[in-house]
Protein backbone atom coordinates (compact mmCIF):
# COMPACT_ATOMS: atom_id res chain seq x y z
CA UNK A 1 0.00 0.00 0.00
CA UNK A 2 2.47 2.30 0.77
CA UNK A 3 4.38 1.51 -2.09
CA UNK A 4 1.55 2.22 -4.56
CA UNK A 5 0.64 6.04 -2.75
CA UNK A 6 4.89 6.91 -3.46
CA UNK A 7 4.39 5.41 -6.50
CA UNK A 8 1.61 7.65 -7.03
CA UNK A 9 3.21 10.72 -5.59
CA UNK A 10 6.28 10.41 -7.94
CA UNK A 11 4.28 10.12 -10.75
CA UNK A 12 2.16 13.50 -9.95
CA UNK A 13 5.14 15.17 -8.75
CA UNK A 14 6.23 13.78 -12.33
CA UNK A 15 3.47 15.54 -14.38
CA UNK A 16 3.48 18.40 -12.47
CA UNK A 17 7.17 18.99 -13.19
CA UNK A 18 7.00 17.96 -16.78
CA UNK A 19 4.08 20.41 -17.18
CA UNK A 20 5.58 23.05 -15.63
CA UNK A 21 8.59 23.02 -17.47
CA UNK A 22 6.86 22.25 -20.87
CA UNK A 23 5.44 25.43 -22.13
CA UNK A 24 5.37 23.77 -25.53
CA UNK A 25 2.33 21.56 -24.18
CA UNK A 26 0.77 24.52 -23.04
CA UNK A 27 0.81 26.51 -26.28
CA UNK A 28 0.03 23.12 -28.30
CA UNK A 29 -3.45 23.11 -26.22
CA UNK A 30 -3.69 26.82 -27.02
CA UNK A 31 -2.97 26.89 -30.35
CA UNK A 32 -5.19 23.58 -30.72
CA UNK A 33 -8.28 24.70 -29.20
CA UNK A 34 -8.58 28.30 -30.68
CA UNK A 35 -7.71 26.77 -34.23
CA UNK A 36 -4.42 28.85 -34.80
CA UNK A 37 -1.29 28.29 -36.76
CA UNK A 38 2.66 28.40 -36.05
CA UNK A 39 5.78 28.62 -38.31
CA UNK A 40 9.28 28.59 -37.02
CA UNK A 41 12.46 30.21 -37.81
CA UNK A 42 15.46 29.39 -36.08
CA UNK A 43 19.27 30.13 -36.23
CA UNK A 44 21.48 29.26 -33.46
CA UNK A 45 18.38 26.86 -31.97
CA UNK A 46 19.18 24.77 -34.89
CA UNK A 47 15.50 22.79 -35.50
CA UNK A 48 15.44 22.01 -31.80
CA UNK A 49 11.86 24.48 -31.61
CA UNK A 50 10.12 22.98 -34.62
CA UNK A 51 11.13 19.22 -32.39
CA UNK A 52 9.50 19.94 -29.29
CA UNK A 53 5.95 21.17 -31.25
CA UNK A 54 6.44 18.37 -33.82
CA UNK A 55 7.02 15.61 -30.98
CA UNK A 56 3.52 15.99 -29.71
CA UNK A 57 0.55 13.94 -30.92
CA UNK A 58 -1.46 16.05 -32.82
CA UNK A 59 0.84 19.25 -33.91
CA UNK A 60 -0.35 19.01 -38.20
CA UNK A 61 -3.21 20.82 -36.71
CA UNK A 62 -1.33 24.07 -36.30
CA UNK A 63 1.71 23.65 -37.25
CA UNK A 64 2.87 24.88 -40.98
CA UNK A 65 6.35 24.48 -41.08
CA UNK A 66 9.76 25.13 -39.67
CA UNK A 67 13.12 26.95 -41.08
CA UNK A 68 16.40 26.61 -39.87
CA UNK A 69 17.85 29.72 -41.70
CA UNK A 70 21.30 29.09 -40.14
CA UNK A 71 23.71 30.95 -42.66
CA UNK A 72 23.37 34.19 -43.78
CA UNK A 73 22.40 33.29 -47.28
CA UNK A 74 19.71 30.91 -46.00
CA UNK A 75 18.15 34.12 -44.05
CA UNK A 76 18.65 35.96 -47.25
CA UNK A 77 16.73 33.25 -49.42
CA UNK A 78 14.73 31.78 -47.44
CA UNK A 79 13.43 34.40 -44.95
CA UNK A 80 13.96 37.54 -47.52
CA UNK A 81 16.19 39.03 -45.11
CA UNK A 82 18.15 41.85 -47.46
CA UNK A 83 22.26 41.32 -47.35
CA UNK A 84 22.25 45.38 -46.56
CA UNK A 85 20.17 45.12 -43.15
CA UNK A 86 22.26 42.05 -42.30
CA UNK A 87 25.61 43.98 -43.17
CA UNK A 88 24.32 46.86 -41.12
CA UNK A 89 23.04 45.42 -38.30
CA UNK A 90 24.45 41.87 -37.79
CA UNK A 91 23.16 38.36 -37.87
CA UNK A 92 22.97 38.45 -33.94
CA UNK A 93 20.41 41.49 -34.01
CA UNK A 94 17.18 42.97 -32.94
CA UNK A 95 16.33 43.56 -36.83
CA UNK A 96 17.34 40.26 -38.16
CA UNK A 97 15.03 38.18 -35.67
CA UNK A 98 11.83 40.29 -35.69
CA UNK A 99 12.56 40.16 -39.72
CA UNK A 100 13.10 36.47 -39.17
CA UNK A 101 9.68 35.75 -37.69
CA UNK A 102 7.68 38.30 -39.66
CA UNK A 103 9.34 36.64 -42.71
CA UNK A 104 8.20 33.13 -41.67
CA UNK A 105 4.96 34.30 -40.40
CA UNK A 106 3.91 35.99 -43.85
CA UNK A 107 5.22 33.52 -45.88
CA UNK A 108 3.55 30.62 -44.32
CA UNK A 109 0.41 32.72 -43.91
CA UNK A 110 0.52 31.42 -40.33
CA UNK A 111 -1.36 33.11 -37.16
CA UNK A 112 1.85 33.24 -35.03
CA UNK A 113 5.62 32.18 -36.06
CA UNK A 114 9.03 32.99 -33.50
CA UNK A 115 12.31 33.42 -34.19
CA UNK A 116 16.02 32.93 -32.89
CA UNK A 117 19.29 34.09 -33.71
CA UNK A 118 21.84 34.71 -31.55
CA UNK A 119 25.61 32.48 -30.42
CA UNK A 120 25.71 29.45 -28.59
CA UNK A 121 29.04 28.94 -28.52
CA UNK A 122 31.59 27.64 -27.51
CA UNK A 123 33.23 29.97 -29.85
CA UNK A 124 31.58 33.14 -31.66
CA UNK A 125 30.77 35.79 -29.21
CA UNK A 126 32.30 38.96 -29.38
CA UNK A 127 32.27 42.07 -27.13
CA UNK A 128 28.81 43.25 -27.82
CA UNK A 129 27.24 39.78 -28.11
CA UNK A 130 29.29 37.06 -25.59
CA UNK A 131 28.58 33.66 -26.02
CA UNK A 132 25.34 33.01 -24.59
CA UNK A 133 23.29 35.86 -26.29
CA UNK A 134 20.31 35.03 -28.04
CA UNK A 135 17.65 37.26 -29.98
CA UNK A 136 14.10 35.74 -29.74
CA UNK A 137 10.91 36.88 -31.67
CA UNK A 138 7.37 36.68 -31.72
CA UNK A 139 5.35 37.44 -34.56
CA UNK A 140 1.46 38.13 -34.47
CA UNK A 141 -0.90 39.52 -36.58
CA UNK A 142 -0.64 42.46 -34.13
CA UNK A 143 2.95 43.05 -33.61
CA UNK A 144 6.35 41.49 -33.36
CA UNK A 145 8.00 41.44 -30.20
CA UNK A 146 11.55 40.52 -29.01
CA UNK A 147 14.12 40.23 -26.32
CA UNK A 148 17.67 40.14 -25.91
CA UNK A 149 18.75 36.86 -23.52
CA UNK A 150 22.27 36.83 -22.13
CA UNK A 151 22.25 32.44 -21.23
CA UNK A 152 24.78 30.85 -19.18
CA UNK A 153 26.06 27.45 -19.66
CA UNK A 154 27.52 25.01 -22.22
CA UNK A 155 25.86 24.72 -26.10
CA UNK A 156 23.62 22.51 -25.76
CA UNK A 157 22.31 24.53 -22.23
CA UNK A 158 21.93 27.84 -23.96
CA UNK A 159 19.84 25.71 -27.03
CA UNK A 160 17.69 24.24 -24.58
CA UNK A 161 16.91 28.13 -22.62
CA UNK A 162 16.78 30.19 -25.87
CA UNK A 163 13.98 27.64 -27.00
CA UNK A 164 12.05 27.12 -23.71
CA UNK A 165 12.53 31.52 -23.77
CA UNK A 166 10.93 31.64 -27.14
CA UNK A 167 8.35 29.52 -26.63
CA UNK A 168 7.30 31.14 -23.61
CA UNK A 169 7.42 34.37 -24.97
CA UNK A 170 4.94 33.03 -27.76
CA UNK A 171 2.88 32.00 -24.74
CA UNK A 172 2.70 35.16 -23.07
CA UNK A 173 1.48 36.96 -26.34
CA UNK A 174 -0.99 34.02 -26.77
CA UNK A 175 -2.66 34.82 -23.45
CA UNK A 176 -2.35 38.49 -23.99
CA UNK A 177 -4.32 38.16 -27.21
CA UNK A 178 -6.79 35.74 -25.29
CA UNK A 179 -10.74 36.44 -26.58
CA UNK A 180 -12.90 37.83 -24.28
CA UNK A 181 -15.35 35.66 -22.27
Amino acid sequence: MNRIIASTAIVLLTLTACSSRAPEKRVHRILTERIQTLAIAESCTGGTLAARFTAMPGASAYFKCGAVAYSLDAKQHLLQISCDTIARYGAVSEQVVRMMAEGVRRTSNSHYAIATTGIAGPTGGTPEYPVGSVWIAVSSPLHTTSRLLHLKGNRRQIIRQAGTAAIELLEQELLAAQPAK
